[in-house]
Protein backbone atom coordinates (compact mmCIF):
# COMPACT_ATOMS: atom_id res chain seq x y z
CA UNK A 1 0.00 0.00 0.00
CA UNK A 2 2.90 2.30 1.12
CA UNK A 3 4.22 1.45 -2.27
CA UNK A 4 1.66 2.45 -4.27
CA UNK A 5 0.87 5.67 -2.71
CA UNK A 6 5.34 6.54 -3.34
CA UNK A 7 4.64 5.94 -6.86
CA UNK A 8 1.39 7.95 -6.77
CA UNK A 9 3.25 11.25 -5.04
CA UNK A 10 5.90 10.71 -7.73
CA UNK A 11 3.95 10.44 -10.72
CA UNK A 12 1.83 13.27 -10.03
CA UNK A 13 5.30 15.63 -9.21
CA UNK A 14 6.09 15.39 -13.23
CA UNK A 15 9.21 16.13 -15.07
CA UNK A 16 11.63 18.41 -13.18
CA UNK A 17 13.20 21.63 -14.86
CA UNK A 18 16.14 20.07 -16.78
CA UNK A 19 14.17 17.35 -18.38
CA UNK A 20 11.83 19.85 -19.57
CA UNK A 21 14.57 21.53 -20.65
CA UNK A 22 16.18 19.02 -22.22
CA UNK A 23 12.64 18.47 -24.22
CA UNK A 24 12.58 21.94 -25.08
CA UNK A 25 15.75 21.85 -26.57
CA UNK A 26 15.49 18.80 -28.44
CA UNK A 27 12.50 19.83 -30.22
CA UNK A 28 13.99 23.43 -30.78
CA UNK A 29 16.70 21.57 -32.88
CA UNK A 30 14.64 19.20 -34.34
CA UNK A 31 12.15 22.39 -35.78
CA UNK A 32 15.20 24.10 -36.84
CA UNK A 33 16.42 21.21 -38.76
CA UNK A 34 12.62 20.80 -40.44
CA UNK A 35 12.97 24.58 -41.27
CA UNK A 36 16.18 24.33 -42.77
CA UNK A 37 15.05 21.75 -45.38
CA UNK A 38 11.73 23.60 -45.85
CA UNK A 39 14.16 27.33 -46.70
CA UNK A 40 16.32 25.03 -48.70
CA UNK A 41 13.50 23.70 -50.87
CA UNK A 42 11.99 26.70 -51.89
CA UNK A 43 15.00 28.68 -52.25
CA UNK A 44 16.40 25.20 -54.57
CA UNK A 45 12.71 25.46 -56.38
CA UNK A 46 13.03 29.27 -57.21
CA UNK A 47 16.59 28.36 -58.95
CA UNK A 48 15.11 25.66 -60.54
CA UNK A 49 12.03 27.94 -61.94
CA UNK A 50 14.55 30.75 -62.78
CA UNK A 51 16.70 28.13 -64.83
CA UNK A 52 13.69 27.05 -66.77
CA UNK A 53 12.33 30.51 -67.32
CA UNK A 54 15.69 31.30 -68.65
CA UNK A 55 16.42 28.72 -70.91
CA UNK A 56 12.71 28.85 -72.58
CA UNK A 57 12.98 32.30 -72.64
CA UNK A 58 16.32 31.93 -75.11
CA UNK A 59 14.95 28.79 -77.22
CA UNK A 60 11.67 31.77 -78.00
CA UNK A 61 14.43 33.93 -78.43
CA UNK A 62 16.58 31.11 -81.02
CA UNK A 63 13.24 30.25 -82.48
CA UNK A 64 12.34 33.73 -83.33
CA UNK A 65 15.71 34.33 -85.08
CA UNK A 66 15.01 30.91 -87.15
CA UNK A 67 11.74 32.26 -88.61
CA UNK A 68 13.11 35.73 -89.37
CA UNK A 69 16.37 34.29 -90.94
CA UNK A 70 14.32 31.80 -93.43
CA UNK A 71 12.57 34.37 -94.86
CA UNK A 72 16.01 36.50 -95.54
CA UNK A 73 16.13 37.85 -99.17
CA UNK A 74 12.45 37.10 -99.81
CA UNK A 75 10.89 38.38 -101.77
CA UNK A 76 13.80 39.30 -104.43
CA UNK A 77 13.55 41.54 -107.40
CA UNK A 78 12.88 38.25 -109.42
CA UNK A 79 9.78 37.54 -107.23
CA UNK A 80 8.02 41.52 -107.92
CA UNK A 81 6.38 42.76 -110.07
CA UNK A 82 9.18 44.45 -112.40
CA UNK A 83 6.71 47.84 -112.94
CA UNK A 84 7.04 48.57 -109.22
CA UNK A 85 11.00 48.67 -108.69
CA UNK A 86 11.90 52.24 -109.22
CA UNK A 87 15.36 52.66 -107.26
CA UNK A 88 18.53 52.46 -108.47
CA UNK A 89 20.14 50.08 -107.76
CA UNK A 90 17.23 47.97 -106.48
CA UNK A 91 18.55 46.99 -103.37
CA UNK A 92 17.30 50.34 -102.25
CA UNK A 93 14.01 49.55 -103.53
CA UNK A 94 11.66 49.07 -100.58
CA UNK A 95 9.63 46.42 -102.52
CA UNK A 96 12.44 43.89 -102.67
CA UNK A 97 14.66 42.23 -100.01
CA UNK A 98 18.12 42.04 -99.92
CA UNK A 99 18.61 39.53 -97.80
CA UNK A 100 21.53 39.77 -95.50
CA UNK A 101 22.69 43.16 -94.59
CA UNK A 102 25.37 43.47 -91.79
CA UNK A 103 26.45 40.51 -89.36
CA UNK A 104 29.13 41.11 -86.37
CA UNK A 105 29.70 39.29 -83.26
CA UNK A 106 27.27 40.95 -81.55
CA UNK A 107 25.09 42.08 -84.71
CA UNK A 108 22.59 40.59 -87.21
CA UNK A 109 20.58 42.51 -90.04
CA UNK A 110 18.94 41.68 -92.86
CA UNK A 111 15.19 42.13 -94.69
CA UNK A 112 12.62 40.13 -95.47
CA UNK A 113 8.78 39.22 -95.38
CA UNK A 114 9.65 37.79 -91.59
CA UNK A 115 5.76 37.96 -90.73
CA UNK A 116 4.11 36.92 -94.49
CA UNK A 117 2.31 40.40 -94.40
CA UNK A 118 3.45 41.21 -98.04
CA UNK A 119 5.27 43.59 -96.65
CA UNK A 120 9.79 44.41 -96.39
CA UNK A 121 11.04 44.51 -93.52
CA UNK A 122 14.18 45.32 -91.53
CA UNK A 123 15.01 43.11 -88.89
CA UNK A 124 17.56 43.82 -86.70
CA UNK A 125 19.58 42.18 -83.41
CA UNK A 126 21.85 43.49 -81.31
CA UNK A 127 23.86 42.73 -78.26
CA UNK A 128 23.74 45.54 -75.68
CA UNK A 129 26.29 45.73 -73.12
CA UNK A 130 25.32 49.10 -71.53
CA UNK A 131 21.29 49.73 -71.43
CA UNK A 132 19.61 48.77 -68.05
CA UNK A 133 18.68 45.08 -67.28
CA UNK A 134 21.75 44.56 -69.78
CA UNK A 135 24.19 43.06 -71.20
CA UNK A 136 20.95 41.58 -73.24
CA UNK A 137 20.15 40.94 -76.78
CA UNK A 138 18.00 43.15 -78.23
CA UNK A 139 15.21 43.23 -81.24
CA UNK A 140 13.97 45.77 -83.77
CA UNK A 141 11.61 44.91 -86.55
CA UNK A 142 10.54 48.10 -88.77
CA UNK A 143 9.44 48.20 -92.48
CA UNK A 144 11.82 48.93 -95.19
CA UNK A 145 11.95 52.60 -96.58
CA UNK A 146 13.40 53.27 -100.40
CA UNK A 147 16.67 54.01 -99.47
CA UNK A 148 20.32 52.23 -99.00
CA UNK A 149 19.89 49.40 -97.26
CA UNK A 150 22.86 49.58 -94.48
CA UNK A 151 22.55 53.34 -93.75
CA UNK A 152 19.43 54.72 -95.07
CA UNK A 153 17.16 53.00 -93.12
CA UNK A 154 14.64 54.03 -90.55
CA UNK A 155 16.49 54.29 -86.53
CA UNK A 156 15.84 50.72 -85.35
CA UNK A 157 13.82 50.58 -82.12
CA UNK A 158 15.31 48.06 -79.86
CA UNK A 159 13.19 45.42 -77.67
CA UNK A 160 14.65 43.17 -75.09
CA UNK A 161 14.38 39.55 -76.10
CA UNK A 162 17.16 37.87 -74.03
CA UNK A 163 19.01 38.77 -71.09
CA UNK A 164 21.61 37.99 -68.78
CA UNK A 165 24.01 36.88 -71.46
CA UNK A 166 27.48 36.14 -70.78
CA UNK A 167 29.03 35.98 -74.40
CA UNK A 168 30.06 38.90 -76.79
CA UNK A 169 30.74 36.37 -79.90
CA UNK A 170 26.42 35.55 -80.52
CA UNK A 171 26.71 35.40 -84.51
CA UNK A 172 29.08 33.33 -86.79
CA UNK A 173 28.69 33.10 -90.55
CA UNK A 174 29.70 30.24 -92.87
CA UNK A 175 29.82 29.54 -96.79
CA UNK A 176 30.81 26.90 -98.65
CA UNK A 177 34.25 27.22 -98.39
CA UNK A 178 34.51 27.64 -94.60
CA UNK A 179 33.85 30.28 -91.97
CA UNK A 180 33.38 34.08 -92.66
CA UNK A 181 35.60 36.41 -90.90
CA UNK A 182 33.22 38.98 -89.29
CA UNK A 183 32.24 41.88 -89.24
CA UNK A 184 31.12 41.67 -93.42
CA UNK A 185 28.34 43.84 -94.56
CA UNK A 186 26.52 44.01 -97.75
CA UNK A 187 28.80 46.98 -98.73
CA UNK A 188 31.87 46.78 -98.33
CA UNK A 189 31.82 42.76 -98.55
CA UNK A 190 29.70 42.32 -101.46
CA UNK A 191 30.52 39.42 -102.54
CA UNK A 192 31.35 37.45 -99.22
CA UNK A 193 27.83 38.33 -98.12
CA UNK A 194 26.43 37.57 -101.46
CA UNK A 195 28.02 33.65 -100.45
CA UNK A 196 26.86 33.20 -97.04
CA UNK A 197 24.33 30.13 -96.78
CA UNK A 198 24.62 29.64 -92.99
CA UNK A 199 24.39 31.60 -89.72
CA UNK A 200 25.18 30.24 -86.21
CA UNK A 201 23.97 32.09 -83.49
CA UNK A 202 25.06 31.13 -79.73
CA UNK A 203 24.15 32.13 -76.20
CA UNK A 204 25.64 31.98 -73.15
CA UNK A 205 22.79 32.99 -70.56
CA UNK A 206 23.25 33.35 -66.24
CA UNK A 207 20.40 32.95 -64.33
CA UNK A 208 19.01 35.85 -61.93
CA UNK A 209 19.48 33.89 -58.76
CA UNK A 210 22.00 32.10 -57.11
CA UNK A 211 21.96 28.27 -56.84
CA UNK A 212 21.66 27.44 -52.84
CA UNK A 213 23.98 24.32 -53.36
CA UNK A 214 26.50 25.87 -55.69
CA UNK A 215 26.59 29.62 -54.08
CA UNK A 216 26.62 30.60 -58.16
CA UNK A 217 24.26 31.60 -60.46
CA UNK A 218 23.46 29.35 -63.07
CA UNK A 219 24.92 28.99 -66.55
CA UNK A 220 23.42 27.44 -69.41
CA UNK A 221 24.40 27.83 -73.37
CA UNK A 222 22.39 27.31 -76.57
CA UNK A 223 23.06 26.84 -80.13
CA UNK A 224 21.43 27.19 -83.40
CA UNK A 225 22.06 26.84 -86.86
CA UNK A 226 20.09 27.84 -89.77
CA UNK A 227 20.87 26.76 -93.35
CA UNK A 228 19.49 29.83 -95.23
CA UNK A 229 19.06 30.75 -99.19
CA UNK A 230 20.34 33.84 -99.20
CA UNK A 231 19.25 35.64 -102.57
CA UNK A 232 21.68 38.58 -101.70
CA UNK A 233 21.57 41.45 -104.16
CA UNK A 234 24.95 42.57 -102.57
CA UNK A 235 27.61 41.38 -105.37
CA UNK A 236 25.24 41.22 -108.54
CA UNK A 237 22.46 43.53 -108.33
CA UNK A 238 19.31 42.22 -110.16
CA UNK A 239 20.42 38.88 -110.44
CA UNK A 240 20.43 37.17 -107.03
CA UNK A 241 22.96 34.42 -105.49
CA UNK A 242 20.33 31.59 -105.14
CA UNK A 243 19.38 31.70 -108.32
Amino acid sequence: MKQQQSLARATAAGFSLLELMIVVVLVLIVTGAVFNVINLSTARSATEQTKLDMFQEAREFMDQMSRDLRQAGYPNPRNVDQTVLTQDPIKNDSHAAVGLVKIDDGDLWFEGDVDGSGTISVVKYHLDNTGNNCPCLKRSQLPKIDGDPLAGQTTPTYQIEVQGVLNTNIFQAYNSAASVSLPVDITTNDITMASIDTVQATLTLHAANIDPQTHLKPVTTLVTIVRMNNCSQAAIGFQTSCQ
